[in-house]
């Protein structure tokens, strides 16, 4: 039972004791029941004493033990009047007061018709609050109202009842009436027309907080002459503050609620609700709610042209703050339809209409998203969806369809092929399932040739030549980590690249991290040198990357070794390429060929290189070909006519001074030429 039918009641049995003295003459009693039962309450141990006074005029005082209506109890109820008039038609309380210990206490004034069977309550608060109840009956029958004005939320903040979610007001004011009817204990009608001004609340913590709120409140109820059923409706505006209840921030902007539905006793059967907030669109709903068992029987929720970027804004985005989706611009419209039966969804239907995804980060974009997305909690559906172009990691990507088959919380994707800059990427038996851990997903396919030259313009780094293509075996996503059961097979510098124990830890996160190893065989230095402009190398040569480990895509471990290729091929290295060798490790070499014959020569003839370099902590210990015990190290081993070695001393590097180096191709240290 609401609070308003508790006061109401408790209020009915104080004009019931009041009624007692009314055809009696006399100066002053006192009275003592041992209790009064009503279909709507019951009360134990009643004293009632009217003190001496004028003819028709006395003090009374009524002390009530315990009053009980259904479920609420209270103790020591006190009513006082300091003037009581009593004729016989007519019972007055002046100067009142009604007291509920620890509950509740306000002053009170009291008038009792019995001609007319009308009871007039009214309470001034304070000089310009107070609230004004008035009750006519005619035999079974009886209808009243209830005036508010500027009734203080905080003075009756404890009248609440205690709910865990729920912080009480700590400001604000009511204003309106209430219009009911009724015969015996039953309701047969009411309206209601409230408006709440300046609301302010907020719980201990701060995480639920109102300020400013200003409400308009109307609903109404009719109980069915044919039937027990009442039908009832409402209507709420929010016209102006704001709420912040954990993490979602909400203003105000003519925010509207408007629900219609029936109560038969047993379950609450909402017709029909709509839910418009502004700038994002309006929520539809419908569905019974079942009161013995307080579970969702049927619930059905329809959206239409739901703003994405407002629904992002305002709901979304606060849930998403520590997530890769944290920083994200939408663009289009959604519509989407959920039905549940018995507290379980059984169905949702969701469409996007042209819409379009971008991380603030531009680690990924996907443009002008078309898509019919059908879900069945038994029973698998086929997914329509439509991405015009987008871009992952700054790789573009072209238009694509992708068929999903969903069953249940399983998706299948037997093929896809996705166009990526001039190759394409197929992915193949795609598989994702959600568990108690998150979703999990597996897939493989392969990349046919890519333009080396057009992907390395999209990173936007030094520009490479030749193509890159290659197998995908297994990916496998756990939750958190991508990984590839298998060898990664690639071609590039008309080499192949072979990479194992491909990890891969929150690759979409603000600090992704890979490790892996790679073997890289057979590649063109031409190709290679020519990229970065190191100056012309002739020559094939192998790499073992092992242990590699990038943090948000910088190297911070691995050992790597540089060897020359087995095998017949021309071998030749120009002055600018040994330039460009010395940064890493030798002292210059521009002076000492300047000195001697060798100046005169633009390529030299070598029989063999060879590089290593061991990261730790951002510095590199270098190497050359062997594993040499002195200080210096050969990196260029001299072969043929004319023949070139090239020698380095540096062993320990900062790496990110070793990259400045070689980004700025100095020559400072000379290498020693033999």
């Amino acid at each position: 039972m609401c609070n308003k039918q508790v006061i109401f009641s408790f209020l009915i049995l104080m004009f019931c004791l009041l009624t007692l003295p009314a055809s009696t003459a006399f100066s002053g009693f006192a009275l003592l029941l041992d209790g009064i039962r009503h279909p709507v309450f019951q009360a134990q141990s009643i004293q009632v004493r009217l003190g001496d006074g004028h003819p028709g005029v006395g003090q009374l005082e009524i002390v009530i033990a315990e009053i009980k209506v259904r479920d609420y109890v209270w103790k020591d109820v006190q009513l006082s009047c300091a003037v009581f008039q009593y004729k016989s038609t007519e019972i007055k309380c002046e100067d009142g007061y009604v007291k509920i210990p620890e509950l509740v206490s306000f002053p009170v004034s009291l008038h009792f018709y019995s001609d007319t069977q009308t009871i007039k309550i009214k309470s001034n608060l304070t000089k310009n609050e107070s609230w004004t109840l008035t009750l006519q009956w005619k035999g079974q029958s009886w209808q009243g109202d209830v005036t508010i004005r500027n009734v203080s939320l905080d003075s009756i903040a404890e009248w609440l009842p205690d709910l865990e979610q729920m912080p009480k007001p700590r400001s604000g004011r009511v204003n309106g009436t209430v219009l009911f009817s009724g015969s015996e204990t039953d309701l047969k009608s009411a309206v209601m027309d409230l408006s709440i001004e300046a609301l302010s609340f907020s719980d201990q913590a701060g995480l639920r907080a109102g300020e400013n709120i200003q409400i308009a409140i109307k609903a109404g109820l009719d109980r069915s002459k044919h039937s027990n059923q009442l039908y009832w409706h409402s209507e709420i505006f929010w016209q102006q503050g704001e709420v912040f209840w954990q993490p979602i921030y909400m203003a105000a902007a003519n925010h509207h609620l408007s629900m219609r539905g029936v109560f038969d006793g047993e379950a609450m059967h909402l017709l029909d609700g709509s839910l418009m907030f502004a700038e994002l669109g309006t929520f539809q709903f419908s569905g019974v709610f079942d009161i013995s068992s307080k579970r969702l029987r049927v619930f059905e929720l329809k959206a239409n042209k739901i703003q994405l970027s407002t629904l992002y804004e305002q709901v979304l985005q606060p849930f998403l703050r520590d997530t890769t989706f944290a920083e994200i611009e939408f663009t289009g419209h959604a519509d989407w339809t959920v039905r549940l039966r018995d507290d379980a969804v059984q169905s949702i239907q969701l469409d996007l209409d042209d819409v379009s995804i971008v991380d603030a980060r531009n680690r990924f974009a996907f443009y002008r998203i078309n898509a019919r997305i059908p879900w069945l909690h038994e029973g698998a559906t086929i997914v329509d969806l439509r991405v015009q172009n987008g871009h992952v990691l700054k790789v573009p990507l072209g238009t694509v369809r992708v068929p999903l088959e969903l069953n249940q919380f399983n998706v299948f994707l037997p093929q896809l092929a996705l166009p990526v800059l001039d190759g394409l990427l197929k992915l193949e038996n795609f598989s994702a399932g959600y568990t108690e851990k998150g979703w999990r997903w597996k897939f493989n396919g392969g990349l046919s040739p890519v333009s080396m030259e057009a992907l390395t313009d999209a990173l936007q780094v030094q520009r490479m030549h030749g193509t890159l293509s290659g197998y995908i075996p297994e990916v496998r996503y756990d939750g958190t980590n991508v990984s590839v059961n298998g060898v990664l097979q690639l071609k590039v510098f008309d080499g192949s690249v072979v990479i194992h124990n491909l990890k891969l830890i929150e690759p979409m996160g603000l600090a992704p991290h890979l490790k892996a190893d790679a073997a890289m065989r057979n590649l063109d230095l031409e190709l290679l040198t020519g990229t970065f402009s190191f100056g012309k190398m002739e020559g094939r040569v192998d790499i073992d990357v092992r242990n590699l480990e990038l943090a948000n895509w910088m190297p911070v471990h691995f050992d790597a070794h540089l060897f020359s290729s087995s095998g017949n091929y021309s071998r030749r290295i120009s002055q600018a390429a040994i330039e460009n060798i010395s940064a890493l490790g030798g002292e210059g070499a521009v002076a000492a060929i300047q000195r001697s014959i060798l100046r005169f020569f633009e390529e030299f003839r070598y029989a063999e290189i060879g590089w290593r370099c061991k990261l730790r902590l951002n510095i590199c210990y270098m190497g050359g070909i062997e594993s040499e015990p002195l200080s210096r190290y050969t990196l260029v081993k001299g072969g043929g006519v004319p023949a070139i070695t090239v020698m380095g001393y540096n062993r320990v590097v900062g790496w990110q001074e070793l990259i400045t180096r070689l980004l700025r191709i100095t020559s400072e240290n000379e290498p020693i030429i033999q």
